[in-house]
C-alpha cells in the first residue's frame, strides 16, 4: 500500500510539472482550474495535453472553450465511456467554479 501511494504521488507530481510546463497561465489561476487540468494530464498523459486544442484554450484563458474541449475526451475504444463523461464533467465543474 505504501509503495503504491509513493508511485501515485510521483505520477501526480509528474502530471503537475507537465501541466505547468504546457499551460503556464494556470500558475496564476484558482487551484481548481489547475487541479482539473492536472487530472486530465494524469489521465491521458502529457503528450495528449501538449498536442491538444485544450492546451491552446487554457493558455488563452478561454474557460468556456476549455469546457467544450474537455467534453470531447470521453472515448475509449471508439465508444463513449460513462466514467470518462463523469470525470470530464467533474473537471469542467472545477474549471467553471461550480460546486460539486
Amino acid at each position: 500500500m505504501e509503495e503504491g501511494e509513493s508511485y501515485l504521488a510521483a505520477d501526480m507530481a509528474d502530471a503537475l510539472r507537465a501541466t505547468l510546463r504546457y499551460c503556464p497561465v494556470l500558475s496564476d489561476e484558482p487551484e481548481g482550474r489547475l487541479a482539473a487540468i492536472v487530472d486530465f494530464t494524469f489521465n491521458l498523459g502529457a503528450g495528449r495535453l501538449q498536442a491538444s486544442t485544450l492546451r491552446r484554450r487554457v493558455n488563452q484563458r478561454d474557460w468556456l472553450g476549455v469546457a467544450q474541449e474537455l467534453r470531447r475526451w470521453v472515448y475509449g475504444g471508439g465508444k463513449v465511456l460513462p466514467g470518462l463523461v463523469l470525470r470530464r464533467e467533474a473537471e469542467i465543474n472545477l474549471i467553471l467554479f461550480r460546486k460539486q
